[in-house]
């Protein structure tokens, strides 16, 4: 029983392990590479101080002047991500 079943696994199996000179070769018709594309943002703004225009004192004794001030305003940018960074396939002239 042993000398039939060694054989027969062997022939069993050797489709498995064969060459693989009998594998068919595709013709390649295009060619890509990948891009990194950056993450895209959405900017806006919230405002915390006013601008203004004030008159101040300033200097002292003698030199002492009213001088008009202009303060601009302050803002707070706020980023939000409008789409993800990723990769993108692109078409390339092939090298192989």
């Amino acid at each position: 029983m042993t000398r039939i079943a060694l054989p027969a696994l062997a022939l069993a199996m050797a489709p498995f392990f064969s060459a693989p000179a009998a594998a068919w070769e595709g013709h390649v018709q295009e060619c890509y590479e990948t891009v990194y594309v950056a993450p895209e943002y959405k900017y806006s703004k919230r405002l915390i101080k006013r601008a203004e225009t004030v008159l101040e004192y300033r200097g002292k004794g003698k030199n002492r002047q009213v001088v008009r001030v202009h303060y601009p305003a302050v803002y707070e940018e706020i980023r939000n991500l409008a789409q993800p960074g990723h990769y993108v396939l692109r078409p390339a002239k092939c090298r192989n």
